[in-house]
Formats: C-alpha cells, structure tokens, sequence
C-alpha cells in the first residue's frame, strides 16, 4: 500500500494540477489506477468485484479526489506568488490580436479546481466544449513567443 501511495499514484498523477482533465481523461485514470489496485489485492475484472468495494477495503480515496486536491493546492500556491513571477502571469494571459479559425480551446483557467467544470465566465466568452489539454507551462512558452 504503501508504495502505491509513494510512488505509483504521484507518477500517474504528475503534473495533473495543471491539466485540464475531460471525462476521457478521469476514465483512463480510473482504469489506470484500478487495474493496478485489483492486482495489488489479487482481484481480477472476472471477480466482479466493483472498484468502490477495493477501494473500500484498502481505504484508499478515489484518483478523481486527488486531481481535485492537487489542482487546489496548485492554485493557492499560485495566489500566493509574487505578481513577478511567470507562472502568476500565465494564469491571467490574455492574447493580443486575433484568434485561429476554429473552436476556442479550453482554457486551464477557466475550469473550476473545485469541480473540475468549466466556470462561467467561460462560457460567457465562447470557450466551451474544447477536449485538448493544455498545461499552464504551454501558456507561458506561448506569452514568450508572443512577446518577442
């Protein structure tokens, strides 16, 4: 158990607090995760044994509880920064100029770390229903690009 806490979940989990995770994204994780419990406690998907039980029985929370925890954490740590600093200026990036032709991406920042949703200021600009993610250090290679 132990080394499932130490080790394979932050591996799974690096770098979730800057993404922008869709229901694809938690499902893959899920059955990432679960695949891995199953083995850990000699189940197999023949057992029919539902993942909320192993959970249960390992007294383990679910990997959803944790991006949600990780991306909290990430965004009071980026209140907190100096307005100096790169990642505080990323996170309110506004382009200048014109857009692509297309559908707007989702936005890092436009989802709610709480619930994972999109909030609503979002959906006052347009930009709903993007499935790509996008990290918060692409965002600040894009705000160096634009500005040199």
């Amino acid at each position: 158990m132990k080394f499932y806490k130490v080790v394979a979940r932050p591996s799974l989990l690096y770098g979730s607090e800057t993404w922008v995770t869709t229901e694809r994204d938690m499902t893959g994780l899920e059955a990432a995760e679960m695949r891995f419990l199953r083995s850990l406690t000699g189940y197999t998907r023949l057992d029919k044994i539902r993942s909320e039980v192993i959970r249960k029985e390992l007294e383990i929370s679910g990997i959803q509880d944790v991006t949600l925890k990780y991306k909290q954490n990430w965004i009071n740590h980026l209140e907190r920064k100096d307005n100096t600093r790169m990642p505080k200026h990323a996170l309110t990036y506004k382009p200048r100029g014109r857009r692509d032709r297309g559908r707007p991406r989702k936005r890092w920042q436009c989802v709610d770390a709480g619930t994972g949703q999109t909030t609503k200021s979002m959906k006052e600009h347009g930009e709903v229903n993007s499935v790509k993610n996008t990290t918060i250090y692409s965002c600040v290679f894009d705000s160096i690009y634009l500005t040199i």
